[in-house]
């Protein structure tokens, strides 16, 4: 008797593995955020821009041309 193993329990196992695995862009994103909330001069920076978009100080850019004017201004 053969003690083997099926391609049916292989599968599932590595069904199993993938359904608890990290991708790699999510690690990225995840090391991106620490970054980002550890640096207190980009959170104040963050906390700023709140407050414009709370106040309504905003401006559409729906362009490249937009966004170009606008540096320009």
């Amino acid at each position: 008797m053969s003690s083997g193993v099926t391609i049916d329990e292989v599968y599932q196992e590595i069904k199993k593995i993938r359904e608890t695995m990290v991708r790699r862009e999510d690690l990225e994103a995840l090391v991106d955020t620490i970054e980002i909330l550890s640096n207190p001069e980009t959170m104040e920076i963050v906390k700023r821009s709140e407050s414009d978009i709370a106040a309504g100080r905003v401006k559409e850019v729906s362009s490249l041309e937009d966004l170009l004017n606008e540096i320009s201004s």
